[in-house]
């Protein structure tokens, strides 16, 4: 393995401890729930999910999900406004 490899591995290794780093703006998952599978979208700070919870709610388990697993990689706008949730 050249030097020029063994440079960016460490590099890589350094940013994957960063994660701060990383800020998405846009992605589609497909996220297999206990009844379906659904697809959860993120469009600059906007959530989107196929369930039919999101749909009457703008938010759901599915959602919620991503957000705790993504954490300080989504735009801090999306963080800092926590989700009031109608019961």
């Amino acid at each position: 393995m050249d030097s020029g490899m063994i440079g960016k591995i460490q590099k890589a290794k350094r940013y994957a401890q960063e994660p701060e780093r990383i800020a998405f703006n846009e992605f589609k998952v497909t996220f297999r729930g206990n009844h379906d599978t659904y697809t959860v979208t993120y469009d600059e700070g906007q959530w989107g999910c196929g369930c039919n919870f999101f749909a009457s709610h703008g938010v759901c388990s599915h959602t919620m999900t991503m957000e705790r697993v993504l954490g300080v990689m989504l735009a801090p706008e999306e963080e800092a406004e926590p989700r009031k949730v109608e019961v």
